[in-house]
């Protein structure tokens, strides 16, 4: 039996694997593609052929996937529900908040123990002293996994008790991320309109990496080189529109970037870097000294 199973193997899921399996805990993964899964096999890691396997692996399951409604996706079949009862479910997707409060109520009712966290750091980052997590829940069910979440980096925040606290917060930092987004997006076409140079901006800011890299971006026109996709953002940003019908907040902040993002996406630029939305903006293709 393993200590926990991984259920998702993009970025942050395998860098999570790969981060349990630096610190030798026995570990067990599950993928919806199973040719990925098995590329870790040679590894001494355990690949579960279907969900009911990987649930049953371990005490511990986490979940990083790209689906806030993951949590049903994966568990909510006839044959796989039963096998919940005792377990300790950990998600690492981004969720709303209100959707955290279903799942919890869902798994409770399954016997099931839940948290909820958020990521914030790159995957190069889980397990270093970078790493860097929201997560919240039930202590009585944060306690005995304290341990095995600190694995996955040097700034675990334990929030307390409402579990939809770190999806909240995660959110809130989400929107203050899109919003500088759009200011550099827009300080890269003010400079451009008056012929400045965008090395000329970027120096303005020594000691503000996001600006460095971001604006660097968009001067050098290295939009292939990414973490996380224009798409990928394009997702959270759909769930910070959906927060707001939900909370019944104004949406015209979401609702208007979402709109740019949008077009982007019908542009081809999904898979580029966030900055490719600069492409829209400009209305052409080319780069900026």
């Amino acid at each position: 039996m393993s200590e926990v199973t991984i259920f998702g193997l993009g970025l942050m899921g395998l860098a999570i694997a790969k981060a349990y399996q630096k610190e030798g805990i026995p570990l067990t993964v599950w993928n919806r593609t199973i040719k990925k899964a098995e590329a870790l096999a040679a590894e001494n890691v355990a690949v579960a052929q279907s969900i009911s396997d990987a649930i049953v692996a371990s005490p511990v399951s986490i979940i990083c996937v790209d689906d806030p409604n993951s949590v049903l996706t994966l568990f909510g079949q006839s044959q796989v529900e039963p096998l919940l009862d005792g377990r300790t479910i950990i998600q690492l997707s981004t969720c709303l908040p209100k959707q955290v409060r279903e799942d919890l109520s869902w798994l409770v009712g399954r016997h099931a123990d839940f948290l909820y966290g958020a990521i914030h750091c790159g995957p190069q980052d889980l397990g270093t002293k970078d790493g860097n997590i929201l997560i919240s829940g039930p202590p009585s069910t944060y306690k005995p996994v304290e341990g095995l979440i600190g694995h996955l980096g040097g700034q675990i925040n334990y929030l307390g008790d409402d579990i939809a606290a770190a999806s909240t917060l995660d959110l809130a930092w989400l929107s203050t991320r899109f919003g500088e987004f759009m200011g550099m997006l827009h300080a890269s076409n003010v400079c451009r309109s008056e012929g400045i140079e965008l090395q000329k901006f970027i120096a303005m800011f020594p000691d503000d990496a996001r600006i460095q890299h971001h604006v660097g971006t968009i001067r050098d026109g290295t939009y292939d080189q990414r973490t996380a996709t224009l798409s990928v953002w394009q997702a959270s940003l759909e769930l910070l529109k959906q927060q707001a019908i939900d909370a019944g907040i104004d949406a015209e902040f979401p609702n208007h970037v979402g709109g740019l993002f949008e077009k982007a996406i019908k542009a081809g630029y999904g898979e580029e870097h966030v900055m490719a939305l600069f492409k829209v903006l400009k209305g052409d293709e080319g780069t900026v000294a």
